[in-house]
C-alpha cells in the first residue's frame, strides 16, 4: 500500500461526512464502524464502495438492506493492493478508482508501557495468557486488565470485571491456583479454535458464546441480575440492528415489559434528578419543573411513554 498517495484514514478518525462530498470512497470492513461510515457518505459521497473481509460479512441481512436501499453503495470482497494510479484492485480482480480510503478494521491491543518479561504478550491481537481475559496468572493478582473482551454489555460488564478484582484484592474471593488458571485458558483456546475461531477473535464474548457474559457476572461478582425488561430490551434491539441497520432506532414494536420497564426507570431518573438538584440546594421552584421536564422528555428508541 506504499504506492497510494491518495486519502487513507482509520475510522477513527473520521468525523462528519462533508470533507468526502462527490468523492469515490473505499470503505474497508464490513462491521459495525464500516456500516455506520457507508451510510452516513451515501448521499453525500458520489459512490461508497464496501469491501468484505469474508463472505460471512457479506451476506447478512443489514448488508443486504443496506445495498437493496442505496443505489450508490456497492459491495466487494477483500482489498487486494492498491495502486499508485488510485485504483483500488479487489480479490476478484474487480477495480476502482478512489479518492480515499476509510479502514474500518476494528483496533489492535498495544500495551507498550507495561513490561511484563514476556508474561503477557500480544499475538495476533490475543492478549495472554489471560484467566477469564482478566488476569495474567503467573503475575495475579497484582496485575490484571479491565476491557479486554469484546461483544460484552459494556459499561455493566467492566463493571462486574472491576468488581470481582477488587474483591480479589480485598481478600473476599480467591483467584484458582496459577496452574488451574493456564489449564482453563488453554481450554478456552482449543474450544475456539474447534469453533473455527482464529487467535483474533479469542476475546471476542459475544460472538462465541453470548451465555458466558451472563455467567461471568453471576460466578465472580455480587452484581444483582440485569432486569428482565432490560436484557430484553437490549437482546430486541440487537436483533433488530442485525435485521436493518437503519430503521432499528424507529422500531415502536417493544413488548408490554418492555415498556412498563423503562416507565418505572424513567420516573425513578426523574426523582433522583428532583434529588440531587434539592441536595445540592438548588430547591425552589424550578427543580420540580426540571425533575418533571425529565419524566416527559420522548423516551430512546421510540418506547411509549404514558408518564
Amino acid at each position: 500500500m506504499g504506492e497510494w498517495s491518495r486519502r487513507q484514514l482509520h475510522s477513527h478518525s473520521y468525523r462528519v461526512p462533508d470533507p468526502y462530498r462527490d468523492e469515490t470512497v473505499v470503505i474497508v470492513g464490513c462491521g459495525d464502524s464500516g456500516l455506520d461510515i457507508a451510510l452516513d457518505l451515501s448521499g453525500v459521497a458520489k459512490e461508497v464502495h464496501l469491501s468484505a473481509r469474508t463472505v460471512g460479512d457479506a451476506t447478512t441481512p443489514a448488508v443486504s438492506n443496506i445495498l437493496a436501499n442505496h443505489s450508490d453503495m456497492h459491495l466487494h470482497p477483500q482489498v487486494h493492493r492498491l495502486c499508485e494510479d488510485g485504483r483500488v484492485v479487489f480479490a476478484d480482480g474487480s477495480s476502482v478508482v478512489a479518492d480515499t480510503v476509510i479502514y474500518c478494521t476494528g483496533y489492535l491491543y498495544s500495551f507498550p508501557f507495561l513490561d511484563t518479561g514476556g508474561v503477557v504478550t500480544v499475538d495476533d491481537n490475543r492478549v495472554g495468557p489471560l484467566f477469564e481475559h482478566t488476569f495474567p496468572p503467573a503475575l495475579a493478582p497484582s496485575l490484571s486488565f479491565v476491557g479486554i473482551p469484546m461483544r460484552v454489555f459494556v459499561p455493566w460488564f467492566l463493571e462486574a470485571q472491576a468488581r470481582w478484582i477488587a474483591r480479589v484484592l480485598s481478600g473476599t474471593a480467591a483467584l484458582p491456583p496459577e496452574q488451574d488458571m493456564l489449564q482453563a485458558v488453554q481450554e478456552d483456546y482449543r474450544a475456539r479454535e474447534m469453533a473455527g475461531l482464529p487467535a483474533r477473535y479469542s476475546h471476542d464474548i459475544g460472538m462465541f458464546k453470548t451465555s458466558e457474559i451472563l455467567e461471568f457476572v453471576n460466578r465472580y461478582t455480587d452484581l444483582p441480575n440485569m432486569e428482565d425488561w432490560k436484557m430484553e430490551l437490549l437482546l430486541t434491539t440487537l436483533g433488530n440492528m442485525k435485521d436493518n441497520r437503519e430503521t432499528f432506532q424507529d422500531r415502536d414494536d417493544y413488548s408490554e415489559n418492555v415498556n412498563q420497564g423503562f416507565q418505572r426507570w424513567l420516573s425513578l431518573a426523574g426523582a433522583q434528578y428532583e434529588a440531587a438538584i434539592a441536595a445540592a440546594g438548588g430547591g425552589g421552584d424550578d427543580a420540580g419543573g426540571d425533575a418533571a421536564q425529565v419524566q416527559q422528555k420522548p423516551l430512546p428508541l421510540h418506547l411509549k411513554s404514558e408518564l
